[in-house]
């Protein structure tokens, strides 16, 4: 059983999507994409240097996809600044951060599932507390509380000397503990999928936040046979998608290291992302070569139109020290 882990970041946002897709309102395609020729648009792939170093990394079901997606943004931007291989941050870390020391109001955790955060939890967890490597604070493939000891202290010193700031942050719903300033409210139908591709166009990852879709069959649009074996991951606005109704309250999140342009999609193209399931996600997708493939087990594809109307939180940390971690 798969732990997703994070759910729509404000009592209004599901109700922002679904009015969204009932409006006549169609944003233009992402610049160049579906021209690519003309414009000199050429795919992106900030991953592909560091791929080989850089494995797939599984969260046993457990619900931590927004520290593994955030820390494989930062994990992947200091890469590529420093001309190094990525360093392996602690996910359990970040994860115990936010919910120990960044908890939601109590209202919002009611509908939140068990164990699971938002991004805003992860952007004050990586200000304020840092980041650590994986071998002081190892991940746990089974929640299990653990009493607090002298590691966890020095931990916790060792990570203040590694705080991460945020180059932007946005969600539907503005949060009120957060500096507006700090925010880009965003609203499905209003180019959320060209300010993503913007981002990888200048270097940086992006962690995102989708909702889930239920299948007919009772699965979930990321967990059918097809998904997992391609790693390409349909929403009812894709052509030729399965059954699938939603948008669901719970979600996913994934870290974009790239685009696709590509025809086969009314926007222009697909992003790539990389997931934190292991290798059994998208584990034929090397084989896919008549489709849009992501090439790596790990890895998948989402749809700029998919992430256009449905993406409800982003975030674009940048690491502020350039030493490695000790």
């Amino acid at each position: 059983m798969i732990m997703f882990g994070t759910h729509a970041p404000s009592p209004d946002a599901l109700r922002a999507i679904r009015d969204a897709r009932e409006s006549d309102y169609a944003d233009p395609p992402l610049e160049g994409a579906l021209s690519p020729r003309r414009t000199g648009l050429a795919p992106i792939r900030l991953e592909a240097s560091v791929s080989h170093q850089w494995p797939p990394r599984d969260q046993f079901g457990r619900g931590t996809c927004v520290a593994f997606a955030t820390l494989a943004a930062v994990e992947l931007h200091r890469a590529l600044r420093d001309d190094m291989p990525p360093e392996r941050l602690s996910e359990q870390f970040l994860h115990e951060r936010m919910i120990k020391a960044h908890k939601l109001s109590a209202s919002e955790a009611e509908s939140l599932p068990e164990g699971g955060v938002l991004l805003r939890q992860a952007l004050k967890a990586l200000e304020q507390d840092g980041v650590i490597g994986s071998d002081h604070a190892p991940y746990r493939p089974i929640a299990v509380e653990v009493s607090r000891s002298d590691d966890e202290d020095a931990s916790e010193l060792l990570a203040l000397g590694n705080r991460i700031t945020s180059r932007a942050y946005g969600t539907i719903g503005a949060p009120e503990d957060l500096d507006p300033e700090r925010i880009d409210p965003i609203q499905p139908g209003q180019q959320t999928a060209q300010k993503i591709l913007d981002f990888l166009k200048q270097g940086l990852p992006v962690a995102i936040g989708v909702p889930l879709f239920q299948h007919s069959s009772g699965l979930t649009n990321w967990v059918l046979p097809a998904t997992m074996r391609s790693g390409i991951v349909l929403c009812p606005d894709d052509a030729q998608p399965p059954p699938l109704t939603g948008p669901r309250a719970d979600g996913h999140v994934v870290c974009i290291t790239g685009f696709l342009p590509a025809s086969s999609d009314p926007l222009g193209g697909w992003f790539v992302f990389r997931n934190s399931w292991g290798l059994e996600f998208g584990s034929h997708s090397v084989f896919d070569a008549g489709k849009p493939t992501a090439g790596l087990r790990g890895f998948g594809l989402i749809s700029a139109t998919h992430v256009n109307n449905y993406c409800w939180e982003y975030l674009v940390p940048i690491p502020d020290s350039a030493s490695p971690l000790s």
